[in-house]
């Protein structure tokens, strides 16, 4: 099918925007470590549940070390290392730019699977890339929010920890990639009816990822803990009830559903047109939290989701 990779990237955007509003109701009460923690412990059950029933194991069967190796550094790269440093950076210099520095991404996922898997754009392409990133960075500098200036002079220390952050999205986006590839070649290769292992690899892949977050966060969680710095305790997990609803619908919506159609985007298309198709959740988000959180939209959002809109029509001609 023409443009399934454009298209399964869409649908991550619209599953993202859900989770990021359920998100943002859990966080507030659990934190984002905590949270995290809860959605890849959710996400790796329901994965495992759903490689159970069709495949007959709950892990991935046909995983080699060197698919292991590859899902593992870009869980390292794109949920530990980025989520850190774009929680960081929006503590340090607030959300508009924080969010405006995961314009990085999309870029350097193209770059990266130019230099690592030899992937090419047209040029129709990549003007696209850049329609759509300055609409995305129009939403975002025009948002309305509590500060009535901009300022322009940030601190080093966020800005480093923002570009961190979207290296490591990008980076681990190309990284899911290639261990993808590997997989598909081995079960290919090696399995006797490998139409099943084949359907649900991207969730396969994705129940690797989950599990090497999930180590990386409690590990992350526990060394903050122990410094003082980490003021959400285990048992909130079960006490807050709402904050469990909302964890539990992030979780079904994201690592669940959307990081796996995420991973089998990147098979139909570059990783460059997949991050910034996904990259639209500040656009998308908008009229749903307006009418959920009451916040203002202004005219420059509106032409700044117009701009992105018209970036992501030039993916499809």
């Amino acid at each position: 099918m023409r443009y399934l990779g454009e298209i399964l990237a869409l649908a991550v955007a619209i599953l993202w925007t859900i989770s990021s509003l359920a998100s943002e109701v859990a966080s507030k009460r659990y934190g984002s470590l905590l949270l995290n923690i809860v959605r890849m412990i959710e996400a790796s059950l329901l994965i495992g549940g759903l490689l159970w029933v069709v495949t007959g194991s709950p892990l991935p069967t046909f995983a080699t070390k060197e698919v292991w190796f590859w899902l593992a550094m870009s869980s390292v790269a794109g949920y530990v290392v980025g989520d850190y440093f774009f929680l960081q950076c929006f503590i340090m210099i607030g959300a508009r730019w924080g969010e405006l520095f995961m314009t990085i991404a999309p870029p350097v996922a193209a770059l990266t699977g130019w230099v690592m898997l030899g992937e090419d754009m047209s040029w129709m392409a990549m003007i696209g890339m850049e329609v759509t990133l300055i609409g995305i960075g129009m939403s975002i500098l025009s948002r309305n929010d509590d500060h009535k200036h901009l300022h322009l002079k940030l601190p080093v220390r966020g800005i480093v920890y923002g570009v961190i952050a979207g290296i490591g999205q990008g980076v681990g986006l190309v990284f899911s990639k290639q261990g993808l590839l590997l997989y598909r070649e081995h079960i290919t290769a090696t399995a006797a009816t490998p139409d099943a292992y084949l359907s649900t690899m991207p969730f396969a892949a994705t129940l690797i990822r989950c599990l090497v977050a999930l180590v990386g966060f409690v590990i992350l969680y526990e060394a903050l803990r122990k410094a003082g710095r980490e003021r959400h305790p285990w048992g909130l997990v079960l006490q807050d009830k709402k904050a469990l609803a909302c964890a539990s619908l992030s979780a079904f919506v994201g690592p669940f559903l959307g990081v796996a159609l995420s991973l089998a985007s990147t098979m139909y298309t570059s990783t460059g047109i997949t991050q910034t198709i996904m990259s639209l959740v500040p656009v998308l988000i908008l009229w749903p939290s307006h009418l959920l959180f009451h916040t203002k939209i202004t005219p420059l959002e509106v032409v700044g989701a117009i701009v992105s809109v018209c970036g992501v029509a030039l993916f499809f001609l």
